[in-house]
């Protein structure tokens, strides 16, 4: 009976030693999967979801999109910085970069093909506010049962974050779309800090001229432009008018800005040489102190991703002894 009672003893020892073992390695082996399965159950876990668009409506999108469709850059540019560029399947006609996305399907410019985009069979369609002149198609789309989804129209900043914010929540990315908000603010930032240097005698007025004579077009205040301008501490000349507005030549010869900025040059050759070159233009700050710059329109006019290289680029253009160095 000693030995049966001794022999009893070491196997109940042996076993809660075995039992000890395997607990310990358990937590080891759920370490080595979570990375693996982490994202996916946050995006698996964040449908469906309901979102209310631009225009107030709601659409519930029931698993996370494997194929969208982008009807403007500044979408598409959002989308892609989200991650999200292989889920893309359509883009506008007028879309470049990044440069995955100028070899996606083209879907149209300012009237996109209803019927290719129903062909794609997009999971969504993120369209965007300034497009309301198309929305029979939009529509169309929705009574063929895609799921469009109306971006605004961002006239600021926060307004820009806002769409960030509604593209995440609407694709499974909101973590990304966060991340993104955050490092474009960090970037703005820097550039306050940096722009906090320029003496007050020294800032300048700023003409900025988004399209070219005779139509002059201008961007006045409660736009993301103007507010571009606040940040390195130049004065927008036309900040006494509201939106994107029209102005005469003598309008702006009134404004007497110390520097003038062209956002056309994608499609006129050399726009700082025939602005210099105009007549009764003589007089102005600008001109005579051949301060007359061109910025690359995608940066600056698309409120996405981009903006902050766009501020940096109107930066350099502005104050090149601040920020070109």
């Amino acid at each position: 009976m000693k030995r049966f009672y001794s022999f009893l003893t070491m196997l109940l020892l042996a076993t809660s030693m075995l039992v000890g073992c395997n607990t310990a390695q358990e937590p080891v082996k759920e370490s080595e999967t979570k990375p693996k399965t982490e994202q996916k159950t946050k995006e698996t876990a964040a449908f469906p979801v309901t979102v209310t668009d631009a225009l107030g409506d709601k659409a519930t999108i029931e698993a996370k999109p494997e194929r969208i469709v982008t009807l403007v850059p500044s979408i598409t540019e959002t989308v892609f910085a989200l991650g999200l560029g292989e889920a893309v399947v359509g883009v506008s006609d007028f879309d470049n970069y990044p440069e995955e996305a100028a070899a996606k399907e083209k879907v149209g410019g300012m009237e996109f093909n209803v019927e290719q985009i129903i062909a794609l069979k997009p999971d969504i369609v993120l369209a965007h506010e300034s497009g309301l002149s198309k929305k029979e198609g939009l529509e169309q789309l929705k009574n063929a049962g895609v799921t469009v989804i109306v971006v605004q129209d961002a006239q600021s900043f926060d307004k820009m974050y806002d769409s960030f914010a509604l593209i995440g929540e609407a694709t499974g990315t909101s973590e990304k779309a966060a991340e993104l908000t955050e490092n474009m603010k960090v970037q703005f930032a820097a550039l306050e800090e940096k722009a906090a240097k320029i003496p007050e005698a020294d800032r300048k007025t700023v003409f900025i001229e988004v399209s070219p004579a005779p139509d002059i077009f201008t961007t006045g205040k409660g736009t993301f432009m103007d507010e571009m301008l606040t940040i390195i501490r130049a004065e927008n000349a036309a900040k006494d008018e509201d939106g994107w507005v029209q102005l005469n030549e003598e309008a702006i010869i009134a404004l007497n800005p110390d520097t003038i900025i062209t956002t056309y040059g994608d499609y006129i050759d050399n726009a700082p040489a025939q602005v210099l070159e105009r007549k009764g233009w003589q007089d102005i700050k600008a001109i005579q102190a051949q301060q007359v710059y061109e910025v690359h329109p995608d940066l600056v006019t698309r409120s996405g991703p981009r903006l902050a290289e766009g501020v940096e680029e109107l930066a350099k253009a502005v104050y090149p002894e601040i920020f070109a160095k």
